[in-house]
């Protein structure tokens, strides 16, 4: 008997996340918990020589339940996803 099995996803591949942003677009809510402080924040270019670049803005929160997660926000399209470390 045969089984199809799927491709596995990509490690550590970026996966959408909601994200609630300040007006100056610091994260204040990831995933529904509200963000007690961001430790770090950087802006990140790729691929800058090819037709199809990224720019994503990366920051590290921590959570009021005491998670740090890292989320980042596509500065093209606008869209926030959260990258596991």
């Amino acid at each position: 008997m045969r089984r199809l099995v799927s491709a596995p996803a990509a490690m550590n591949s970026p996966q959408p996340v909601r994200v609630q942003a300040s007006a100056r677009g610091r994260p204040v809510v990831v995933a529904g918990e509200r963000v007690e402080s961001v430790r770090e924040d950087w802006l990140h270019r790729f691929r800058w020589w090819t037709d199809d670049p990224l720019r994503r803005h990366y920051y590290e929160v921590a959570t009021v339940t005491g998670r740090h997660v890292v989320v980042f926000r596509d500065t093209f399209t606008g869209r926030w996803f959260r990258q596991n470390a």
